[in-house]
């Protein structure tokens, strides 16, 4: 069970652009290339399960992922994702801390990573918003503060982004107590790294959930779902209130996105592709208002399908992805067949595009698809995450047999 990676160089990330594909399977001892991307064979990075992120820390990684400590919830363990371990660039473990229960009692929900400048920040991203400071080497420096003091209103999920003085933080809220009925407030605002407010908290919806929020150049874009459907709120770049919108991507989950480092944002989405409708991954640009950058005279943003040419119905529903060198690259997994006569299974995916003028999808991906060593399968629940360097990048995969690092490097 091994996991695929974003793509080099950031996922999202990218390369500009263009022209044609390419392809390889991944065997034990050899490795891959296509034009502009290589990948090796993978390596373990110590016993370490159920990878749940992972953060470039200056020249190194940290990885958190699951604990030895859990609560038993219905006769079944549930595991606190609070094991913190130091990984080199080339993927050798350094150290490891298991930090149990001890950062919040009980607490078994999903922690949000984001760098500081004295290492990193950790933020309760559901039922709370305790704030956690760590130097470079994943060390607890102090105690932890909480960004919202009780009230009527309970925290119920967190979305957050680094950006600049301090980061980002889309909270919903729920009136107490919590019933069938409740609705999800939702605020964001921006808080120095000790916690304190640098804006006030703006409401962007009075019923969200699953917010999630990116920022970049002075641009900033927060993503949630409402009434089943997609909405975005969106600050430009020396924009005064923000435009809030909805977006049609079928109900599926929003993922907002720095495209660049100048403030040009987008929206990414998994359009859950079959094999006899469009879909898959799906993503737009965005204008300085908000509005998806589409094709001339086209509305419907279901025909936005960024992965027309992967050859398979999309694995994952999670995207992960990053901005990096002016461009988009998206690093995912598909089930079809990797070439003509094989039996159909997971096949991995690095696809680069281009951010320019026109639409995503009119932009012809530079793109790599393999297999995983043996042609293995992707674990039930994978995480990827790939570290990016300034000669090459470290792809991350993991699941519930531990985390492999996969050396990659972008081809000029």
């Amino acid at each position: 069970m091994r996991v695929f990676l974003l793509l080099v160089v950031a996922l999202l990330s990218a390369c500009g652009g263009g022209g044609g594909s390419s392809s390889g399977a991944v065997t034990a001892g050899s490795s891959v290339a296509s034009a502009s991307i290589s990948v090796s064979d993978p390596v373990t990075v110590g016993a370490l399960p159920a990878m749940s992120d992972a953060l470039v820390v200056g020249d190194h990684i940290v990885v958190r992922s699951r604990s030895d400590s859990f609560n038993t919830v219905n006769g079944k363990p549930v595991y606190a994702a609070t094991r913190l371990s130091v990984v080199d660039s080339q993927g050798k473990l350094l150290s490891t801390t298991d930090y149990g229960f001890t950062l919040a009692a009980g607490y078994t929900g999903e922690w949000q990573m984001m760098p500081s400048p004295d290492g990193f920040v950790m933020v309760q991203a559901s039922a709370g918003t305790r704030l956690l400071h760590f130097d470079a080497q994943a060390r607890l420096i102090g105690t932890a503060s909480d960004l919202y003091p009780a009230g009527d209103y309970a925290p119920a999920e967190n979305g957050g982004v680094a950006d600049g003085n301090g980061f980002w933080l889309a909270t919903t809220f729920s009136l107490l107590p919590v019933t069938d009925k409740t609705q999800y407030l939702l605020k964001l605002c921006k808080f120095d790294f000790n916690g304190k407010q640098l804006t006030p908290p703006f409401t962007l919806s009075t019923s969200a959930l699953h917010p999630r929020v990116a920022a970049a150049g002075g641009a900033v874009l927060a993503g949630w779902l409402e009434g089943g459907g997609a909405m975005l709120g969106m600050w430009a770049n020396g924009a005064g209130a923000p435009t809030i919108r909805s977006v049609g991507t079928g109900g599926a989950q929003p993922y907002p996105v720095a495209l660049n480092g100048a403030g040009k944002m987008g929206v990414l989405w998994n359009g859950k592709a079959t094999t006899t409708a469009a879909g898959g991954v799906m993503g737009v640009a965005l204008d300085t208002s908000g509005a998806p950058v589409l094709p001339s005279g086209r509305t419907d943003l279901t025909q936005e399908t960024l992965s027309t040419n992967w050859a398979g119905n999309v694995r994952v529903a999670d995207i992960d992805a990053h901005a990096f060198g002016g461009g988009l690259a998206i690093a995912g997994s598909v089930v079809g067949a990797f070439k003509a006569g094989d039996a159909v299974g997971d096949v991995l995916v690095l696809a680069d595009y281009a951010v320019n003028a026109a639409p995503l999808s009119a932009q012809t991906p530079a793109l790599l698809r393999f297999t995983l060593p043996g042609g293995a399968a992707l674990g039930p629940s994978p995480a990827f995450r790939q570290m990016l360097f300034a000669d090459h990048a470290l792809l991350l995969a993991g699941d519930e047999a531990g985390v492999r690092a996969f050396y990659t490097k972008r081809i000029p």
